[in-house]
């Protein structure tokens, strides 16, 4: 996949919110409204993962630099910035399965089954 235009990518990132939103339906409205920016961002980032993603692929994950008559093997930058990501993705994923399950506990019922669909 080339990198999508911004439209497009606006249009993924929005299908990415509802996806997450789906999940979080079942909790009580404040935290619905905590986890709304956190949502977004990860929806924001899993779209940038796959960009990225796909670039490592095309390019892989490393490449031959030229300076003059020097040539060395370099980090691609979108490999780089694919570990950083993915690193902050991760942690902010972490986040939210956590205050689903916090939101579960308090608020008990047949709402546990939703953490399987995770």
């Amino acid at each position: 996949m080339a990198k999508p235009s911004k439209d497009k990518q606006n249009e993924m990132i929005q299908q990415e919110i509802d996806r997450l939103n789906a999940i979080v339906i079942d909790m009580p409205e404040n935290v619905r409204e905590a986890v709304k920016e956190l949502i977004e961002r990860l929806a924001f980032m899993t779209i940038q993962l796959e960009i990225l993603e796909d670039t490592i692929k095309v390019k892989g994950p490393t490449y031959t630099y030229k300076n003059g008559s020097q040539k060395m093997l370099i980090e691609n930058p979108a490999q780089k910035s694919y570990n950083t990501t993915m690193n902050r993705y991760t942690a902010a994923y972490d986040k939210l399965i956590k205050l689903v399950e916090i939101s579960l506990k308090d608020n008990p019922g047949d709402d546990e089954d939703d953490l399987e669909d995770i």
